[in-house]
């Protein structure tokens, strides 16, 4: 059976369209994120009012690397009984925007120069009764999330990565041109059945996001080499070790401590241990197994890169990152990939 892997990139417009925009205001991209994140949460149906942040005509959607309409035809409304599309070799549970998700954790970033935002979020596709109650902690001094969950949560759990692009303009302010979204659940990579929600949402809450001082923020170039670097040594483009690079001169400086989550599998082993520690490199330059048609979204102010691309090692899987880079050196490594849910067996 052949498998039709369609680039995350295909519709993305080319690099001449991003450098004619302007850089666009924080607090514009913050309200359409929210609004964004609004629309998650509620759902949006053929008996509801497209919110104005969606009313592009020429809006750009994908979910797991796949275009979709966007709002989803009729067939896809949660009123009628057909709640999938289907696509060649891939079939896609029609979840995000359709029902209602009930998102017990989020985190977003703002990437002013690329007139963009980045969306990470532990959601649930029903309306659970809350077990426990996590938010993004921004002030936590230990530089290790630890989660302690009251109790278990046994609902089905998504993973949400989305990247957000915006157009301005002086009527209606930031409204979506394109909307890049990936999703893992359990089945996907490193996500078992039966996954506790709760832990997952100890983990992902736990991670500290305030605020970066000047002296501690890096540049963009710094920022998007550092998370480069990373991706080329996971790729097999690197040897790994200290200051290990990708093969293209990006060095990779490994913080300590820092902390690597990779689906619901947490890698914290010390204070004066890498992130480096346990990684699964890939097949050292074999071709199809790097990390590839990366998609960059970065926010200086908390020293944040999110990367949506294909994973090689997973057969090419959509997958999710993003880093924290403090002072030069990776704090956090994020990812999933949406192995199972696209159709992708590893």
């Amino acid at each position: 059976m052949y498998l039709l892997l369609l680039p995350l990139a295909l519709t993305l417009l080319p690099p001449s369209v991003h450098a004619q925009q302007q850089r666009c205001q924080w607090a514009t991209l913050r309200s359409a994120t929210d609004s964004v994140l609004e629309a998650l949460a509620a759902g949006l149906s053929s008996t509801t009012t497209t919110p104005v942040v969606f009313s592009s005509p020429e809006l750009v959607y994908t979910l797991n690397g796949t275009p979709l309409p966007f709002p989803l035809p009729a067939s896809a409304d949660p009123a009628h009984t057909d709640t999938t599309t289907t696509t060649t070799n891939n079939t896609i549970t029609t979840t995000l925007f359709t029902v209602p998700l009930t998102l017990s954790v989020t985190h977003s970033i703002i990437d002013q120069d690329r007139c963009a935002a980045f969306i990470k979020a532990v959601a649930y596709p029903t309306t659970p009764t809350p077990t426990t109650t996590t938010t993004t902690n921004t002030t936590n001094p230990n530089p290790h999330p630890h989660p302690h969950p009251k109790n278990k949560r046994t609902e089905r759990i998504l993973l949400l990565g989305a990247q957000i692009h915006y157009t301005y303009t002086p009527n209606q302010g930031a409204i979506v041109r394109q909307l890049n979204t990936i999703t893992a659940t359990e089945g996907d990579w490193k996500m078992p059945v039966g996954l506790d929600g709760a832990v997952l949402e100890g983990l992902v809450g736990g991670e500290e996001w305030r605020a970066l001082g000047r002296g501690e923020q890096d540049g963009r170039g710094v920022l998007e080499g550092v998370a480069g670097g990373y991706l080329g040594v996971l790729g097999g483009e690197g040897n790994g070790g200290e200051g290990s690079g990708d093969g293209n001169g990006t060095v990779v400086v490994w913080g300590r401590p820092c902390a690597r989550l990779e689906g619901s599998v947490y890698t914290a082993v010390g204070e004066g241990e890498s992130c480096e520690v346990g990684l699964e490199v890939g097949g050292g330059g074999e071709e199809g197994v790097g990390i590839t048609e990366r998609q960059f979204v970065v926010d200086e102010s908390v020293g944040s890169v999110s990367v949506l691309a294909r994973d090689g090692r997973l057969g090419g899987a959509p997958t999710v990152f993003e880093f924290r880079v403090v002072k030069g050196a990776l704090r956090y490594v994020h990812q999933f990939a949406a192995t199972a849910s696209a159709g992708i067996s590893i």
